[in-house]
């Protein structure tokens, strides 16, 4: 049976190349006899919506943006039995980049044709909020709500890379205790705790090397509280993944992480902000969602 396919465009996302590649998707889709529909996203979480009403018509459910729209096109269709497409346009791209795909518009259409299904895991968050690549509390979740006052400007790494600057000048550290499978426990004053299911994210901070999305495990990257003029010293090594040589930098591995403080923290779930909270349960669901790769 033929597959029919959704394509969920945020035109917020890649808005420099004002839409061209909605025409090229179409052109790609008509060649080929495809069965296909095409929706623009009008506000945020609408992609969620769409998602879920499509899931039961579509076997292909297709995110054309960046990773928040990825993340909101998964909440829509996790527990279904729908797939998930790509086609990267956003400014960070992370996931994208995980599973093989590279912003070449031809390239990537021609995987979501021809390339390999994979179960992959997710990860779940307080019992309410889905993600897929990365979950970050405290200092980057504090500067992905920076993110969208500069990519107004500049797009990509360029962009998160001056939400992390100007956060690096006025964060303040957290005492938090964190508690690894329910047994092993740390309390401490941290910079950030990263709970990934992927090995990258904002826009290219290689945060946990050796992930993998479809393991059964997070790898939890934390950051001690460190100065500032240290940490910007050695931001660099965080976008080559050489930071984890750092005395302050620990990883782990676990299925479920559970972040408690005193204080509200901010956090982010693949780039989109999530409530204030001073606990988050993190689970880890095993080979959750289908994905479309190209290896």
């Amino acid at each position: 049976m033929d597959k029919k396919y959704y394509f969920i465009v945020n035109p917020k996302a890649g808005e420099r190349r004002k839409l061209s590649h909605l025409s090229e998707i179409q052109s790609f889709c008509q060649g080929r006899n495809l069965k296909y529909e095409t929706v623009l996203t009008k506000q945020p979480k609408e992609a969620t919506n769409l998602a879920r009403k499509a899931a039961h018509r579509f076997e292909v459910i297709v995110a054309v943006g960046g990773d928040g729209t990825i993340n909101e096109v998964v909440n829509g269709i996790v527990d279904s039995s729908a797939i998930l497409g790509t086609i990267p346009i956003g400014s960070g791209n992370d996931f994208a980049k995980e599973i093989g795909l590279s912003r070449n518009l031809k390239k990537d259409l021609k995987i979501l044709l021809e390339g390999k299904i994979k179960e992959v895991d997710l990860g779940l968050v307080n019992n309410q909020y889905y993600f897929i690549n990365g979950l970050g509390v405290g200092f980057d979740g504090e500067a992905a709500s920076r993110v969208r006052k500069f990519t107004k400007y500049i797009s990509g790494y360029p962009a998160y890379l001056m939400a992390v600057l100007r956060t690096l000048a006025t964060y303040k550290f957290r005492k938090v205790k964190i508690t690894f499978d329910h047994e092993h426990i740390i309390e401490k004053q941290i910079l950030l705790v990263a709970t990934c299911n992927g090995k990258a994210y904002g826009g290219g901070f290689n945060v946990a090397p050796s992930a993998k999305i479809d393991d059964g495990l997070f790898t939890v990257c934390l950051v001690d509280k460190v100065g500032r003029f240290y940490a910007l010293r050695h931001l660099p090594k965080f976008t080559k993944g050489t930071h984890l040589k750092l005395p302050e930098v620990h990883t782990f591995t676990a299925k479920n992480v559970i972040i408690e403080s005193e204080d509200e923290l901010q956090s982010q779930a693949d780039g989109e902000l999530l409530p204030l909270s001073k606990r988050f349960s993190i689970d880890l669901l095993p080979k959750k969602i289908m994905v479309i790769t190209e290896k």
